[in-house]
């Protein structure tokens, strides 16, 4: 848990006499709620996004490093003397943001993070922490160690010079490992970008569903995952278990496939038929006893295994005893083999031809599939090199917006808004999303490879066939032309033939035993995994309590501020999907159909939904960091008693800092604006802390 103590922000501009002629601003902040009022225009949005900016969330405002900032901060700003005066331009030369927090341990110390400097040793992306107070920076007297850490790159979260990683510390907040889709080893921590998403709500995008601003990193469910780290549900825990024991089981089940399709191979290869194999995985040792294969006779009877290679074995013995045969003997037999066997083979000879086109199909595709593979590298190495280039801010080197080659203007958005109106993603949302078709495309080649490399094996076995048959029907026409007296050529071929078959039918009995015992194995795996998953243990008792106790303290919230949408008892907080954990609306007390309350809420409605549902949050989060801030919660034609009721629920969380931004120029709706007064005539003077901007003046000063 950490408050907010002091933010200042420091320019060197271009009318400054020496580099201790500073402008800029600073405010201080107490414990419990802190509200910055003023007109439009004067600087509540600089002050809001300085705060996000010097703790690394400048994310959450769609943006990396400097770009989230307004240009009073990083190029120029104005100050007037008065309304009449056009007012003074200075140009930025160099700037930087402070900021003093404080966690619950009582130490104190302000984090540093440039804007804008002239020196190549000073980079945007880090941020510099100080084991002091802002107050105390210049004397002389106290010593002041530092350390230097990077944000806005990957390990942020777990390195140990990662900004994420040392503010969980600081805030004495250990980040739980969760699924991570966008991982190669598909886990990662719960990102603390992620979890402030819930406690910072912006204006333009904030308000429009919950934690609405937060990143996309490949975590799965990730909403889930806030709400269960934040209340300090045992499910965190459990689900990744879960997940790790899914996956788990998903290979298993994979695996089980790949064994259950050998069976179809081995049957191809055979001319036979394999039967009571399971196709689901079962965990069932006489399921998996029952698979046995059988044949088909020349009559259409089905024989088992012994009987069939018992006939065979009997007939080379038959032909090893008799004296070999004529050609005249046999000559009407054969003639009816000689047909039977020439079909045999112009069918077989077909089918391979069909087999054949199929595989170089699946050829081709796994070709277009593996150019595909190439293309999406390519372009991820290119987001990354242009997020590179926008981090280092090499366009800006050469002039806003300018490409430094051709001098063209290019946008850092990628897309021109104007008359476009899709959703945009960022360069690092576009490239999780780059890795995660990446993903798809090698699955597909590795299973598509799979096949390639069966059906080969299937297509030597059918053209062994053929060539087998090729030499017996040889061996037969050599009989049909020879000499009546001659003896038997195809006889000879035939027993050598059956002896192969003999060989082939041991193996196909070797190969059965051998995947029934692969198949034991899995069923054991899996039964050994569903034992694990059992007892896991749901804890869901513990989870309920806390569950009910944030449900209670939301609703009471909700309808404190006056929501009208629905009745109490017709809102809850879902305990599974969809919408798990978040407000839903059913239309009785049994409906088995939940909907989101935000479908069946007003606009205004669903803004104190927001206001509601944060707070609860911070007043029963066992893992929340302590802080809120809401930027204009007065959206959406929200009335002013709301606004009222708001603010003095706010005034009463005093072991938290809740801290908030309006305006107080502001039409609410058609009958109302914010009164800043009448906003807190009926909260005590000691329970909230007032910073009132100037009417007149902007927010940047001389100071």
């Amino acid at each position: 848990m950490f408050k907010i103590n002091k933010l200042k922000a420091e320019i060197l501009s271009d009318r400054s006499e020496d580099i201790a002629d500073l402008y800029g601003f600073e405010f201080e902040f107490k414990r419990g709620l802190n509200i910055i009022a003023g007109p439009n225009s004067r600087g509540k949005t600089t002050i809001n996004t300085c705060i996000y900016y010097a703790l690394g969330m400048e994310e959450l405002l769609g943006a990396h490093n400097e770009k989230a900032l307004d240009k009073a901060l990083k190029e120029e700003f104005t100050i007037k003397l008065n309304d009449e005066d056009e007012g003074i331009n200075y140009k930025v030369l160099s700037s930087k943001i402070l900021l003093e927090i404080e966690n619950e341990n009582n130490e104190i110390v302000y984090l540093e993070r440039y804007i804008t400097t002239n020196s190549e040793d000073v980079k945007t992306s880090n941020i510099t922490v100080y084991n002091s107070s802002i107050d105390l920076k210049d004397d002389e007297n106290n010593v002041i160690q530092q350390f230097v850490y990077f944000v806005n790159s990957r390990g942020n979260n777990e390195a140990a010079n990662g900004f994420y990683n040392w503010l969980s510390s600081f805030m004495n907040v250990e980040l739980p490992i969760v699924s991570n889709s966008s991982r190669t080893d598909n886990y990662s921590p719960l990102y603390l970008q992620t979890i402030f998403s819930a406690l910072f709500i912006e204006q333009t995008k904030g308000w429009s569903d919950f934690f609405a601003t937060m990143p996309f990193f490949g975590i799965t469910k990730a909403k889930e995952k806030i709400v269960e780290f934040l209340l300090g549900l045992n499910e965190i825990h459990l689900s990744t278990e879960k997940d790790i024991l899914n996956k788990e089981k998903n290979l298993i089940i994979e695996d089980w496939k790949r064994k259950i399709k050998a069976f179809s191979y081995l049957e191809k290869q055979t001319s036979s038929s394999i039967i009571n194999v399971p196709e689901e995985l079962t965990t069932d040792l006489s399921e998996i006893d029952k698979i046995n294969v059988v044949f088909s006779t020349s009559e259409n009877e089905k024989v088992t295994f012994n009987q069939f290679i018992t006939g065979k074995t009997e007939l080379v013995k038959e032909l090893e005893n008799r004296p070999i045969s004529t050609i005249k003997e046999n000559r009407e037999e054969t003639v009816l083999e000689f047909n039977k066997q020439k079909q045999e083979y112009f069918e077989l000879k077909e089918y391979i031809e069909k087999f054949e086109s199929k595989l170089r199909i699946d050829k081709q595709q796994d070709y277009s599939l593996k150019n595909q593979l190439n293309i999406v590298e390519v372009e991820i190495i290119d987001h990354i090199n242009l997020q590179k280039v926008f981090s280092e801010n090499i366009i800006n080197e050469y002039g806003t917006n300018q490409c430094p080659t051709c001098t063209q203007p290019v946008s850092t958005n990628l897309i021109n808004t104007k008359n476009i109106k899709i959703p945009q993603l960022t360069l690092s949302e576009n490239t999780n999303f780059l890795r995660s078709q990446k993903k798809i495309i090698q699955t597909s080649i590795k299973s598509l490879i799979e096949i390639i490399n069966e059906k080969e094996v299937l297509l030597t076995y059918f053209k062994n066939n053929l060539r087998q048959k090729e030499i017996l029907i040889k061996s037969i026409s050599k009989d049909l032309i020879s000499d009546d007296r001659a003896f038997s050529e195809s006889e000879i071929v035939r027993k050598l033939q059956l002896e192969r078959e003999i060989e082939n039918l041991k193996m196909l009995k070797e190969s059965i035993a051998e995947l029934k015992a692969e198949l034991i194995e899995l069923a054991n795996k899996s039964h050994n995994n569903d034992l694990k998953m059992g007892g896991l243990g749901k804890s869901e008792q513990e989870d309920e309590d806390k569950l009910f106790s944030f449900e209670t303290q939301y609703k009471d919230f909700l309808f404190g501020f006056g929501y009208e949408s629905n009745e109490k008892y017709q809102i809850s907080i879902n305990r599974k999907e969809p919408f798990k954990y978040f407000p839903v609306y059913k239309n009785h007390r049994k409906d088995n159909v939940p909907q989101s309350v935000r479908i069946n809420s007003s606009a205004s409605d669903f803004v104190r939904n927001i206001w509601a549902y944060t707070l609860a949050l911070l007043q029963n989060g066992i893992n929340h960091p302590g802080i809120i801030m809401f930027d204009e919660p007065g959206q959406h034609r929200t009335n002013l008693n709301s606004l009222k009721a708001l603010l003095k629920t706010c005034s009463e969380i005093e072991e938290r800092q809740i801290i908030i931004f309006t305006s107080i120029d502001k039409k609410l709706n058609d009958d109302e604006r914010i009164d800043l007064d009448m906003l807190i005539e009926n909260i005590e003077s000691d329970k909230y802390k007032l910073i009132r901007l100037d009417n007149l003046h902007k927010v940047i000063k001389k100071l």
